[in-house]
């Protein structure tokens, strides 16, 4: 959404607005730009613009949240934690390159790495070097402390569950043998990306994506690498989490034809307005607009906040399932299916 398709003739303060959604703010009534400039000089329209859409955009994303859960659940338990255990056994074979490969395809999913921990037997700084199918995307310096797992604290790094992630080290010792899971409580490892394989367990991070164990020594060749149930000498510190709102603008989103995507606007669009109106009526301008137009105000924010009520509960009646993976219909009787692992 955009301020305005026009410039103001008796203004040239401000420019004119790029909207992909065809919508303006200053279209909706009470939201004329002669009554928006003409209040709280000490910042601009485009200033006040900018503010209120932010905190538009960030006030529906949890207004939404807070309707859907009237009508939804999340689809799996958040995860915090390990993926990989520090028990170890026997050294791995030779090779040049070992680490952990993650695949998940779930739309809405973050996984979020926050630590690194090596088993090697030797001490030393290690490169750990995450790659996706094509290209290397990061490099951390990892240190090692023979025999014994030793953890390297990282800034928090988000990696969207859409594809193949290589976490790999290049060490002058050798790893561990330790493993990915606890093969408890009646769980079985799997990894086929082609024929996904999301399950509960004990460990929890098995139901947000599949992990394996990798080693070789070509690089261009490593999703041609054999995998193994092992943690290969690494241990991954992080968490799952799967936002929804997230998903709901994209490059794909059709404001002209999806009655959905254009909800979406039109949410944020009135939300928008509500924040502008207040900024209007909290202004220390001495105004005709601050002293007559009070009532109007009013009334055009009591129509924006019915308005924006009514949207989003067409809205978390009416988003589409294939949005996101995150969140699954709640069920109408109110039961719900738990499982425990022993």
């Amino acid at each position: 959404m955009g301020l305005t398709r026009n410039v103001d003739p008796c203004s040239d303060t401000y420019n004119v607005t790029a909207s992909i959604s065809g919508l303006f703010l200053d279209e909706l009534p009470g939201m004329g730009l002669r009554i928006l400039s003409d209040t709280d000089n000490s910042t601009t329209i485009m200033e006040k613009y900018s503010r209120a859409l932010e905190n538009g955009i960030l006030s529906f994303k949890t207004d939404l949240m807070r309707e859907l859960m009237n009508y939804k659940q999340p689809a799996r338990k958040r995860f915090s934690g390990d993926i990989g255990g520090k028990g170890f056994t026997s050294k791995l074979g030779a090779a040049t390159y070992y680490g952990q490969r993650m695949y998940s395809d779930i739309r809405g999913g973050k996984f979020i790495l926050r630590g690194v921990s090596l088993i090697l037997d030797s001490t030393e700084a290690v490169n750990l070097e995450i790659y996706d199918d094509y290209d290397l995307l990061y490099t951390y310096i990892l240190d090692s402390e023979s025999g014994r797992p030793h953890k390297t604290d990282i800034a928090p790094l988000e990696l969207d569950l859409n594809t193949n992630y290589y976490f790999l080290i290049n060490p002058v010792g050798t790893p561990y043998r330790n493993k990915l899971t606890c093969g408890c409580g009646g769980f079985h490892w799997c990894f086929d990306p082609e024929h996904t394989c999301y399950k509960t367990s004990r460990d929890g991070w098995t139901e947000w994506a599949m992990v394996a164990g990798v080693s070789g020594d070509v690089l261009a060749d490593r999703s041609d690498w054999t995998i193994c149930k092992d943690a290969n000498g690494m241990i991954l510190h992080g968490n799952f989490e799967c936002n929804y709102v997230d998903s709901l603008c994209t490059v794909e989103s059709d404001f002209a034809n999806n009655p959905v995507d254009a909800g979406i606007t039109w949410a944020v669009l009135y939300r928008t307005a509500m924040f502008m109106s207040t900024y209007i009526l909290d202004t220390g301008e001495v105004n005709r607009y601050s002293l007559l137009g009070v009532e109007q105000i009013n009334e055009s924010m009591l129509n924006y906040s019915t308005r924006y009520g009514e949207i989003l509960t067409w809205l978390a009646q009416n988003l589409e399932d294939d949005r996101s993976d995150c969140l699954c219909c709640k069920s109408p009787m109110g039961f719900g299916k738990i499982s425990q692992r022993l």
